[in-house]
Order: structure tokens, then sequence, then C-alpha cells
């Protein structure tokens, strides 16, 4: 670790031309190389099947939403955007088929000017305009209908794939506000789709306060969570961002693979295509913790298909690297990941400036 720093320090006095940036990343290289080096005279251990049982994955802690016991039905209330039919019963009767109430709550009714509505129940809306119109005529009578609530909307941002402003109908629910956007965003690989979105970091934010219900467990049809969404609500997906796992090495498509809950060591192989006949399946190395003091384990697929271990649960940041029969030995593959590595660390280090 002191050497990844120093060699850290050392890029800021090179400064940033090429050759410089040259020289740093030679070093960078040299300095990864004899960690893991060091690392490679000893033996690897066996991945283990659970990160959590990998003291070098320390994963974060889980939170546990306890969903809404009660969600009842909100009372339709008028909202700027709502469009209405208003009916005047009176000596000279009146009907007006598309009123639009304003940004600022107001409905502008003849005789009456602007009568504010914004918040009230369609009933408590028609004695506000009755009472401002009977000073003009005072048999008036009103009748008012919504002809479009479009005032009712929510709002979905994030990692989905339509993100906007819908228009919510009655006792619409938190998957349909998912669904409207066209669901979490995803990735295709190998004809398989994976999420893109960090479904478990996603909240209905309401009133400024985020409600403590499960975007996902809303999506399995779960009724505490899956309660129903508001006008004025935010629905908002965050993007599983750092949440990768990189496959090399002997496989037939290496690949950058999105992460989620439960990504196999043998998934992830399946989703690269596959190893490749040169492929040592008895010596897969996972590659897990900081760049800069990465932990290296060994994995072995033959024995996975033979029944005789079990498969390793993948933790997000996890690099796998299938190794050659004729480059199993420890410190030919940490020497040849080495460049890998050291470019990682680089671009985080880069980033994080």
């Amino acid at each position: 670790m002191a050497i990844v720093i120093t060699l850290l320090k050392r890029r800021d006095r090179l400064g940033r031309d090429g050759s410089s940036e040259r020289t740093f990343s030679r070093l960078f290289i040299a300095g990864i190389a004899g960690l893991s080096l060091t690392a490679a005279c000893r033996a690897l251990p066996q991945a283990p099947t659970q990160p959590g049982g990998d003291p070098a994955f320390a994963p974060p802690a889980a939170v546990e939403l306890p969903g809404l016991q009660d969600d009842p039905p909100a009372p339709y209330v008028m909202l700027p955007g709502d469009v209405v039919r208003l009916r005047i019963a009176s000596v000279e009767p009146l009907e007006l088929p598309d009123l639009v109430v304003d940004p600022s709550g107001r409905l502008h009714v003849p005789l009456a000017g602007d009568v504010v509505v914004g918040g009230l129940r369609l009933g408590e809306a028609e004695a506000r305009i009755e009472e401002a119109l009977h000073p003009r005529d005072r048999f008036a009578a009103v009748i008012l209908s919504v002809t479009s609530p479009a005032g009712q909307r929510a709002t979905v941002l994030g990692a989905v794939a339509r993100p906007g402003v819908y228009e919510l109908r009655p006792n619409a629910r938190v998957s349909e506000g998912m669904a409207l956007a066209g669901g979490p965003r995803t990735f295709d690989a190998e004809g398989e789709s994976h999420e893109l979105a960090d479904l478990d970091g996603a909240r209905v934010v309401r009133g400024g306060a985020a409600l403590p219900i499960s975007v996902r467990r809303a999506l399995e049809g779960d009724p505490r969570h899956d309660i129903r969404l508001r006008a004025g609500d935010l629905l908002c997906v965050p993007p599983a961002r750092g949440r990768r796992v990189v496959v090399l090495g002997e496989v037939r498509s290496p690949k950058v693979l999105p992460f989620r809950r439960g990504l196999r060591l043998t998934e992830a192989l399946a989703l690269s295509g596959g190893t490749t006949k040169d492929a040592d399946g008895a010596d897969v190395r996972v590659i897990r913790g900081p760049l800069s003091a990465p932990k290296v384990y060994r994995a072995n697929l033959d024995a996975l298909v033979a029944g005789e271990g079990g498969d390793v649960e993948l933790a997000p940041g996890d690099i796998v690297f299938v190794t050659e029969h004729w480059f199993a030995t420890a410190t030919g593959v940490v020497n040849r990941l080495a460049p890998v590595l050291a470019a990682a660390a680089v671009t985080t280090a880069l980033m994080g400036r």
C-alpha cells in the first residue's frame, strides 16, 4: 500500500506531459507487480462461496424497509393542469367544456373572475365557484366534471428506459409507474437481459421525504411496498454505478458485466462465451478488494462441474481471470494481471482527483 501511495505522489511531481505519464505508468505497473509477486509467493486461498465470508470484502449494511401497512387511497383534489367542464345551472344556463386550472391553482370563471380551486375536492371547488358567482347570480348552481386529470402526475427519473412525467390513473401503484417508464434500464448480453439500475437504492419521495418502501419488492408484488402513487410523487431509480464484474483471460468474449445480487462465477463465465480450449479450469482467479492491494483467490471450475465444489458468488468490482494451462503458475498469472490492475488503479486515481 505504501508503494502505491508513493507512486501516486510521484505522479503529481512528474507533471502531466506524455513522457511523464508513460514513466508513471511503467513505475506503477512495476510497483503493482512487486506487490503481486510478494503475494504470489504464498499459496492462494480458495475463493469463498459467499462474499460475506470474505475478509477482503465488506458488504454494505442491509437496509430493511418495512413498507406501509396502511395505504388508503388519496381523495381526488384539483391540481394545476387539470382540465374541467363547468356547467352553470341558472336562468341563463352556461356550459364551458375546457377550462384549465392554471399554475397558481386558479380557474377563470366568467362573471366570477379567477377562483382558487387548487387543492380542493370537486364538491369544495363547486361551492367556492358558486360563492364567487352569487353576488351577480344568486340562483347559480355549479357542476364540475374532470375531462382530463393532466395535473395528476408523478415523475420517474434515473436508470429507467423512459424517464419522464406520467399521468396517473386512479389507484396507480409503484409497479405501474415503473411500467409507464419502461422498467429498469437493462443491458443485453448473450441473449439475456441484465439490470443497469440499482433497484435496492430506488426510492419514492413524497413531500420531500423518502417513503420506507422497497421498489424491488414492489415489482415482486409485495402489497406493503407496491403502494399507491400520488400526484407529485417522485420515483427515483439510481444507476448501478461502479457495480461491475470484469471477466478476462481465456474466455471467448471478455466482458464487463453489470453486477447484480446472486451473480455467480459460472454465470459470469457463461455470459462471456465460456472458456477456451486453452483454459485451465482448475485455476480460475478471482481478484477482489481495492486495486491498490487486491486479494487473489483461486476457484476450481473443473471440480465445480464434477459436483465437488460450490459455485462462487461474486461481489461488486470482482475481476475474474481464467488462466491458460501452460501459464498457470501463481507468479505468471499475477505478472500478467499487473498491467490490468495498474490501468484500473490509474483510472480510479485520476477520476478521484
